[in-house]
């Protein structure tokens, strides 16, 4: 009888121990697949912004200002009227857009690099060790916008800045997990200085979709 009731609390001791082991592990998993993560992300980003630099060189070539944007002065020589050249920008957007995926999908087919020390799921070593290669998808999609700020110059001229906006999503895939970035990137493509007083509705408003006015 004794020696049953001790088998038995064996038994029991080796369940609770093993228990507390695997808890311990998927504990630990967790936790260096999050920094894993976290770190893949930020080499992503990373590798984003170079790829949407590289596209929006090769997108825009020798496009200067003049043939994106239209300007109309009125008889005092003040603007009446900018205009963007709707299809000069959305085919620029759409090479843009073909030529990040393109890129970015070069720049990860190979994976990224991460320290080992990112998989003790301790974010203050998550930047030592060796490096191990970790498989991504190419970029899904990538999507496009155009962004005009305006920027006072002195009196009666104003800098017209476009900046392209590119919004990537990637995906990372660990053993157990797959987790999307989402990734974005501004590249300034152009700028004039305009001559003479810009009505409000533009520095307001902006052009090109989305805009700001700086001081």
């Amino acid at each position: 009888m004794k020696k049953r009731r001790l088998k038995f609390k064996t038994k029991v001791i080796i369940c609770i121990v093993v228990a507390a082991i695997i808890t311990i592990i998927a504990v630990f998993f967790n936790n260096a697949t999050a920094v894993i993560l976290s770190v893949g992300s930020a080499r992503l980003r990373a590798l984003n912004t170079q790829a949407v630099t590289q596209a929006a060189a090769e997108a825009f070539g020798d496009t200067s200002y003049e043939d994106i944007v239209a300007i109309t002065y009125d008889d005092n020589g003040d603007v009446a009227a900018i205009t963007a050249k709707s299809s000069r920008i959305n085919a620029i957007a759409r090479n843009t857009a073909y030529l990040t995926q393109t890129i970015l999908g070069d720049l990860s087919s190979g994976g990224i690099e991460i320290p080992v020390g990112a998989f003790t799921g301790i974010e203050a070593l998550a930047g030592y060790g060796a490096t191990v290669n970790v498989k991504i998808i190419p970029v899904a999609s990538a999507e496009c916008s155009f962004v005009s700020r305006f920027t006072h110059a002195g009196i009666n001229q104003t800098i017209h800045s476009i900046y392209i906006e590119v919004v990537t999503q990637i995906t990372i895939v660990l053993a157990a997990r797959a987790e999307s970035v989402l990734a974005s990137a501004e590249v300034l493509v152009c700028e004039s200085i305009i001559n003479g007083e810009v009505p409000q509705i533009y520095l307001q408003g902006g052009l090109l979709g989305s805009g700001s006015l700086v001081p």
